[in-house]
């Protein structure tokens, strides 16, 4: 290039410079011209020589920093609707309104400050509802401090706020003041079997002030219609709804009536009546098109809104760390290890301090039965107080999987799978009874875990099938039955992909794809990293003395030495009320009894439940035999619970129903017979054979041997009393004769009996009959 300049005069150089730029036409045409160029065609020049390059010419850089670049972009679209959800304790004190305005504050600061409103971030205010609350008795100051921050706080128009009723009764209600900051929210959702209304139920009388801040926020939010919110509050308020033109309105007695003078009314429907304040129900409220179809649990909320289910969960930890401890299952898993766990998680968790309980499951398989009753207690925990993690780890096969699906987290390895059958078991088809109640224990499980109930049940049942299934809108997959799908209440959305074959196993893929699985990772050691765990869980594992009491108590529990057990418990126990000594037989019948009740305890057949019903058994035995003997009610009544004791806890179950259940009663009825047979043996044994054994005979009085005297002497005191003497002899009534009662003779006091007629006090009488000791009188008539 520099000989190239080298070359060129500089004066000509210059000349051309001054000949360019004098020329204004030119330079225009110039600069036209390469804009023309760049932009039309160099594209075309260059988008046809890509379109001809082989699939080398892209640098593999550029092409993944385009495609993370799009990932990007899809996560940030994907992750601009979060979700965090609030419960709200009942009833609502100022010390609750004051936490949750913190909280909703704290969100809001969080918030982007421009974003678009269906971006903003999704708050759930959940009512704790929880063992029969309902909001009664709450503050009303605080409930209206809390509902005018709701509506009124600039900084919370970045949050879209949801009112979540959750339902886990069948008469759920919302009701006292909590109402007012329901419909403070900007939206308001319903579980199906949740009801909201009777506001002004702590109030004797509603104060004007109370009613306008209830109709004001009412006004300003509109969730739900002025005059229906007024009916919730005060029970002098009617309510109807009213058709008017093809539309619904809610209105109060004034305004229906000038809605009847103009002659507008359609349709007419009392809601409310005088003196009753509203309690409406979800289904009310969705026919009446106010609210979206009734939610049935956490999960479903969280699909309806487009959220990860699991941004709605309670921090279990308070705000503190992680107090964990972790169990490993054994390869089978037996009621001997079910009660074991059972035993040590509720100690953990009286303790007060753990709040994370991680259970690994390894490559195993176990007794259906206690599988299922660890599942219900596992789902049975408090999973706002403790967490509960399942550490899938390998084949977890048949029922062993409940366990995994009852945990409120189930993490799983890479190689972890959940339902699949044993190769060894025979494929076996279930009766109906057994199907319609492994589906209930299904649904319920699921629903208390926020599950879909067709997985578990395909679990239990391998004959079920699953289908695989995607919402259209979301673009979320499920895991669903037939029956499961069509009862959905957007069936419509969801679109069948093709069958899963939950015999053969749920891999791990497949269960993060369906959200069965919280996430995969290796090992336990990813697992606490997940939780950012400090350090190793503790481990709670049964030493060899747990597992030498576990198989004892097996072998206690087993029918035949179950039933040696009640035989000996009646037979030592008879033999020691009736020949009480040195109390050998009482500490051995009390031993077996001991010992019966102890191993079914620690089989898992024994709650509170057997427990009472044996003692109140036994009082009532007793009050019968030393108190208040009559006519056996109590003697009888009594003897029936000690059985339904013995019977309920020889069985896993109270009533037998399905075709297992109906086989094994017969065994749970050998206790009953044992203790019959003990009984009888009792009788023999004391009547027969102990008088004759040489150290029994030391501790047993024999019955005094009286010589024959006679009945003629009436100064034997042995003798027989003999009152024949009293025949023709006059006395004096003491008591009145109705025919029985007392009388003077001689000096003498006799109980007496008439000959069928009365005797007043005081009234004279002669002995007609004197028998043994058995006197007949009859009265001595006076002369007129």
């Amino acid at each position: 290039m520099t000989n190239l300049m080298a070359r060129i005069p500089i004066n000509r150089s210059i000349s051309f410079v001054e000949h360019v730029y004098s020329s204004k036409v030119t330079l225009v045409l110039a600069v036209l011209s390469v804009y023309f160029c760049l932009q039309f065609i160099v594209p075309k020049i260059f988008v046809q020589q890509v379109s001809a390059c082989p699939a080398p010419f892209f640098q593999a850089d550029d092409a993944a920093a385009k495609v993370d670049d799009a990932k990007e972009i899809a996560d940030q679209e994907s992750a601009s609707r979060s979700g965090k959800l609030i419960s709200i304790a009942l009833p609502i004190t100022g010390a609750t309104a004051t936490a949750v305005k913190q909280t909703l504050q704290d969100l809001a600061d969080q918030a982007p400050p421009t974003i678009r409103p269906d971006q903003r971030p999704l708050i759930f205010l959940e009512f704790d509802t929880d063992n029969g609350r309902t909001g009664s008795g709450s503050d009303l100051g605080a409930c209206i401090s809390l509902a005018r921050f709701l509506t009124n706080s600039p900084e919370l128009r970045r949050l879209q706020t949801v009112a979540y009723i959750p339902s886990k009764r069948i008469d759920t209600k919302l009701q006292g003041h909590a109402v007012l900051v329901a419909i403070s929210a900007n939206e308001l959702v319903l579980d199906e079997n949740a009801s909201i209304g009777n506001a002004g139920i702590d109030e004797r009388t509603i104060e004007p002030f109370v009613s306008e801040v209830y109709r004001g926020l009412a006004a300003e939010r509109l969730v739900l219609p002025v005059p229906l919110v007024a009916a919730m509050l005060d029970p002098n308020e009617k309510l109807y709804r009213v058709v008017v033109d093809e539309k619904v309105v809610y209105v109060d007695d004034e305004e229906l009536e000038k809605l009847e003078d103009a002659g507008e009314t359609n349709d007419t429907v009392t809601l409310s009546k005088q003196n009753d304040t509203l309690l409406i129900s979800s289904k009310q409220l969705h026919d009446y098109r106010l609210i979206d179809n009734p939610t049935e649990s956490r999960t479903d909320l969280a699909r309806r809104y487009g959220i990860e289910p699991a941004s709605l969960e309670v921090d279990s930890t308070r705000g503190e760390k992680w107090n964990a401890v972790s169990s490993t299952m054994p390869p089978i898993i037996e009621s001997g290890a079910v009660g074991w766990f059972k035993r040590s998680f509720s100690a953990e968790i009286n303790r007060g301090k753990t709040n994370l309980i991680i259970i690994e499951l390894v490559d195993c398989s176990g007794d259906e039965i206690a599988c299922l009753q660890l599942a219900e207690y596992i789902a049975g925990i408090d999973s706002d107080s403790v967490r509960t993690v399942a550490f899938v780890n390998g084949e977890v096969r048949g029922a062993a999987g409940m366990i995994a699906l009852a945990c409120d987290h189930a993490i799983f390895s890479t190689n972890g799978t959940i339902g699949r059958r044993d190769e060894s078991e025979e494929p076996r088809e279930l009766d109906q009874d057994r199907i319609e109640q492994y589906q209930k224990t299904a649904q319920d499980l699921a629903k208390l875990k926020n599950r879909d109930w067709s997985v578990l049940m395909a679990v239990l049942d391998p004959n079920q099938k699953v289908d695989r299934y995607r919402n259209r809108d979301s673009g979320q997959i499920r895991l669903l039955g037939f029956a499961e799908h069509q009862a959905l209440n957007d069936a419509d959305k969801w679109l069948v992909l093709g069958p899963v074959d939950v015999a053969g196993g749920i891999d791990a893929k497949t269960a993060e794809e369906t959200f069965l699985a919280r996430t995969v990772v290796k090992d336990m050691q990813q697992v606490q990293t997940y939780y950012q765990l400090e350090s190793e869980p503790r481990r709670m594992q049964p030493s060899a003395t747990d597992r030498w009491i576990e198989k004892l108590a097996t072998f206690l529990s087993s029918p035949a030495v179950s039933t040696f057990l009640l035989f000996g418990a009646v037979f030592f126990l008879m033999n020691e009320a009736s020949a009480p000594g040195t109390g050998v037989m009482g500490f051995l019948g009390a031993l077996c009894l001991l010992a019966f009740f102890w191993s079914q305890y620690l089989d898992g057949n024994v709650q509170g439940f057997e427990i009472v019903l044996l003692f109140g058994g036994i009082v009532f035995v007793l009050l019968e035999i030393f108190v208040i003997p009559g006519f056996g009610v109590f003697g009888i009544g009594g003897l029936l619970m000690i059985i339904a004791a013995i019977v309920l806890a020889s069985q896993s179950f109270i009533i037998p129903l399905t075709a297992d259940e109906i086989a094994q009663a017969p065994y749970s009825l050998l206790p009953i017979i044992g203790a019959g047979l003990g009984f009888f043996a009792g009788i023999y044994t004391l009547r027969k054979v102990l008088p004759n054994l040489p150290y029994f005979r030391q501790m047993m009085l024999e019955p005094h041997k009286r010589e024959e005297t006679g009945l003629e002497s009436e100064d034997d005191p042995e003798a027989i009393v003999n009152w024949s003497y009293l025949e023709g002899r006059n006395g004096v009534a003491i008591t009145r004769l109705m025919p029985s009662g007392k009388a003077k003779i001689d000096g003498r006091v006799y109980d007496v009996m008439t000959d069928g007629r009365v005797v007043d006090k005081g009234g004279s009488i002669e002995v007609a009959e004197a028998t043994g000791n058995r006197v007949i009188v009859r009265p001595i008539e006076k002369e007129s």
